[in-house]
């Protein structure tokens, strides 16, 4: 083992270094980034902290070997060379013991270095692609890489080194595990990986940081063995006691709010998945309910409500006082959204300066305003909106984002066919912000809608869902219809929320004061009328705005109505239909 030396470390030149986990799901890759660059976040505040009180921070550093970084690429090419070939028999012994220095020795020592925390993520994303690609396609060398790999890294992830080096090492060690037993199926962690890192999380001198990215292993961990794993087993009453506590604590000093309730999301998940009923339930329900925890984490755990195997017993928590406080919580992130769009519309709402208009183009020939415009062929018929009626339709000015005029001819085209049978137009796209601020209301609905039906969408009808998980499932029988009721007063705010025909800031603004108004009542416990339906389907059998259609259907024995006569179809729609 090399030797080490000590190094004095200031938080100024440190950066916080991503490390780039390969995963098939983008989602889980952008999760797992984000978590990591929260992780070297929080070590580098203990790290300021430290200092600020006096205390210089010291970490160990391993020595780096000079031939193998002078000689870096070609190390590299042997090493990927070594573990992805099928045939090692054109390895020779300097060669083997070159590749096995780089991943045992150069590669641990390389992330120690103070003065090297910019080339963390180059120097582990290389290995971690080579021993994915080795692991996958099962090389003879897989094994060797693996086993050399982790020989190094362990030492850095448990002993007194530099907060971004312990970090990578801790999170390269959490995703070791057998490749899938088949396509599409999940990996199965090695057993020291659990207790590696649990030995880490337990330590509470280690910094924040450390302690975050080991608890986010251990859930890997919980999250893909089976509730029988032994290893899990032997641990599950200690790490239930620790993510209970975990869970149940307010942020220690100098540790943010956001970043507390970060790590309590994987508390929720760890209990979730080692439950074997639903006795979290209403810690859960506690945690979403109270005004003072901030969405990351309450949303989290009524989402979590669901997850959990079986139900909780009936009546044990007001599901009428519940709805109402998830109904704050929604009503708030849409009053949030209404503030941060309205900044918006102050600081692009300056109107464009016009630049005056050339002083030639008033010498060009102008049509005499009186010539009327031919139509083009097909488009004749009193079905028809002028062309005039179609551009004032057309003509939209966007005041809150200073935009110009803009006049669309092929949605005008559109607009004049939708009575002559052909197509619809289609929805313009709605800007940036709009669909921005609409995926993050649909999560904070979606997980919402799973605390209380188990499942996060929108059904047509209500009558339909059968809960067998989250808060629905426990609602006494007295209280389901005013539950149904609610259910359907969120499913209507889901679905203006994603109107498509929202393609405007102004829009799209209006349509949110209007679906405050039902959450305000909603929270207050109030039943809200169904907004009724103004924008009947172009093509529908019958007219849905004809009041005979929403008559009473006759008593039994009675004769029912004769119909009305029918109409004249005009000669010039009955060639058209027919």
């Amino acid at each position: 083992m090399t030797r080490t030396q000590r190094a004095t470390l200031t938080p100024a030149p440190c950066r916080a270094v991503a490390a780039s986990v390969p995963r098939t799901d983008l989602r889980r890759k952008q999760l797992g980034i984000r978590a990591l660059a929260l992780f070297v976040a929080l070590a580098a505040a203990a790290m300021v902290a430290a200092t600020a009180s006096g205390q210089a921070v010291k970490y160990d550093v391993l020595d780096v070997e000079p031939l193998i970084d002078d000689n870096l690429a070609t190390v590299q090419r042997e090493a990927r060379a070594y573990a992805t070939t099928r045939d090692l028999s054109g390895f020779s012994q300097t060669k083997l013991a070159v590749v096995q220095r780089y991943f045992q020795q150069y590669v641990p020592a390389k992330i120690t270095q103070p003065d090297a925390t910019h080339q963390i993520n180059d120097v582990m994303g290389h290995v971690r692609a080579v021993m994915d690609s080795a692991v996958r396609s099962q090389t003879p060398g897989a094994g060797s890489v693996m086993r050399w790999l982790y020989a190094g890294l362990k030492p850095v992830a448990l002993g007194n080194y530099q907060p971004a080096a312990r970090i990578n090492a801790i999170q390269f060690i959490a995703g070791l595990s057998r490749p899938p037993a088949q396509r599409g199926g999940v990996p199965k962690p090695y057993s020291f990986v659990l207790t590696d890192l649990k030995t880490i999380y337990d330590d509470v001198n280690n910094p924040d940081g450390v302690r975050a990215a080991a608890l986010k292993g251990i859930e890997r961990y919980v999250r893909y063995s089976p509730s029988n794993d032994p290893t899990l087993q032997g641990v599950k009453d200690s790490l239930t006691q620790s993510m209970v506590q975990l869970l149940e604590s307010d942020p220690p000093t100098g540790r943010d709010e956001l970043a507390h309730a970060f790590l309590q999301r994987y508390a929720v998940s760890i209990l979730t998945q080692m439950s074997t009923d639903a006795t979290y339930g209403k810690q859960f329900v506690s945690i979403s309910t109270n005004e003072d925890k901030p969405n990351l984490i309450a949303l989290h755990s009524a989402a979590a409500i669901a997850r959990l195997p079986g139900k909780m017993p009936e009546g044990e928590v007001e599901t009428q006082e519940v709805l109402k406080q998830w109904s704050k919580r929604v009503l708030a992130a849409y009053q949030d959204e209404l503030a941060r769009l309205a900044k918006l519309e102050k600081s692009t709402g300056t109107p464009t300066i016009r630049q005056p208009a050339a002083p030639e183009t008033f010498l060009k020939e102008t049509k005499d305003p009186n010539e009327k415009t031919p139509l083009a062929p097909g488009m004749r018929g009193e079905s028809m909106m002028g062309m005039d009626e179609m551009y004032d339709m057309d003509m939209e000015m966007d005041m809150g984002t200073g935009m110009e005029m803009e006049m669309d001819m092929e949605g005008m085209m559109e607009m004049s066919m939708m009575g002559m049978g052909m197509r619809t137009m289609a929805a313009k796209p709605q800007p940036a912000e709009i669909v921005a601020s609409r995926k993050k209301l649909n999560y904070i609905l979606q997980q919402v809608l799973l605390g209380v039906t188990g499942e996060g969408k929108v059904v047509e009808d209500v009558e339909s869902i059968q809960a067998t998980g989250g808060l629905m499932a426990s609602t006494p029988a007295d209280a389901l219809d005013a539950t149904k009721q609610w259910l359907t007063s969120l499913f209507d705010v889901t679905n203006q929320l994603n109107d498509t025909t929202l393609d405007t800031r102004r829009k799209y603004v209006t349509a949110l004061q209007e679906q405050v108004a039902t959450l305000e009542a909603l929270a207050e416990g109030k039943a809200v009328q169904q907004r009724a339906a103004i924008d009947a389907p172009v093509f529908r059998f019958g007219n849905p705005l004809d009041p005979v259609g929403e008559a009473e259907a006759p008593a039994d024995g009675e004769p029912a109505p004769a119909a009305p006569p029918a109409a004249a179809v005009p000669a010039d729609m009955d060639a058209l239909l027919n």
